[in-house]
């Protein structure tokens, strides 16, 4: 079948493009080599303008733009973060030294005390040691620095944290591992120590203290009252600078309760009891605030008490008083 051109319809020396297949005829064949021509001009124009844009950085300029900003703010967040690392750094080394100091003066003034009276032994002599021992450990475990490891940040943070109380918002508050070590007066110590019983026919000063001392953060230990005699025991803390005082029931060195409510009459406190045996207690030692708190499960009462830190310093330690023969108390947890 003859092709006739697709301009004029002409049957008349009739040419098929290569490309678009289409006929043209002699006329319509050049105007087409020309419509081809033009598109290529445009198609080298095109060419050499996108040459042009490559060289040209304008396009990138928002986002370079970003990038500076991100480098400001990243070093101002990093100089924010460095300072406030250094100043708590400085805070919690300061607020430890001069608790330690206040510790090491009063062991120095009973030292001395002895020295000038010849008044010593072992007994007193492995004491020291044993307090300069437990001081210089919490000096070397008071705080630690942590490195904030944010895997959708790009910078990793620093900050210094108190080993046992943050400076973030949260504080730290820790059940304690707790054991009866130091006992004044008839006691007997069982169940690896968690268990103390007064061993006295009559009461002859049975106190108790545990074996943690308590300077940083929020500590809690729970107790069991596994036998309750006819007077309430004694919850409370003493400063680790102190000696137990087995025949002194009120000391302004200790802190603590002998039954809820507390009642202004000390005697009748003792003698009215409302703890009894397999009930459950938990002193809390909150170092943060300077205050103790003693909750009663069974009766779920709560007592808190400010500590003044003249008449007892950091570090603290648990201390009891069973005041009845045969009372016994143990840690739970």
């Amino acid at each position: 079948m003859k092709q006739n051109c697709i301009k004029c319809k002409n049957f008349d020396q009739i040419f098929i493009c290569d490309g678009c297949q289409q006929s043209f005829c002699n006329e319509h064949i050049n105007e087409h080599h020309e419509e081809l021509s033009r598109q290529m001009n445009d198609i080298n124009k095109d060419y050499h303008h996108f040459k042009e844009d490559l060289n040209n950085q304008e396009i990138i300029q928002s986002y370079l733009s970003r990038i500076d900003l991100w480098e400001r703010e990243s070093i101002k967040k990093i100089q924010e973060t460095t300072e406030k690392a250094r100043n708590d750094l400085l805070k919690i080394f300061d607020r430890m030294k001069n608790q330690l100091n206040s510790t090491c003066d009063k062991i120095n003034y009973d030292i001395q005390s002895k020295q000038e009276s010849k008044n010593y032994s072992e007994i007193n002599l492995n004491k020291w040691i044993e307090q300069l021992e437990q001081l210089r450990h919490i000096y070397k475990t008071s705080f630690q620095d942590d490195i904030i490891d944010d895997k959708q940040l790009s910078i990793r943070l620093i900050k210094i944290i108190d080993k046992n109380q943050s400076f973030s918002i949260e504080e730290f508050h820790t059940n304690t591992h707790e054991k009866f070590k130091k006992t004044a007066g008839e006691i007997t110590l069982s169940q690896d120590h968690l268990t103390a019983t007064c061993s006295g026919k009559n009461w002859n000063g049975s106190n108790i203290s545990g074996n943690s001392l308590y300077s940083f953060g929020i500590h809690s230990i729970r107790f069991r009252i596994t036998k309750q005699g006819k007077n309430n025991p004694f919850f409370g803390i003493t400063s680790f600078a102190k000696e137990l005082n087995p025949w002194n029931r009120k000391t302004p060195f200790a802190y603590g309760w002998w039954k809820f409510p507390l009642n202004t009459n000390e005697e009748e406190n003792i003698k009215n009891p409302t703890i009894q045996t397999d009930d459950e207690v938990t002193l809390t030692l909150d170092c943060i605030n300077s205050q103790i708190q003693f909750e009663h499960h069974r009766t779920k009462q709560s007592v808190y008490q400010s500590i003044e830190h003249e008449q007892c310093p950091f570090p603290w330690k648990i201390a009891i008083v069973l005041y009845s023969p045969g009372d016994a108390v143990s840690i739970i947890s």
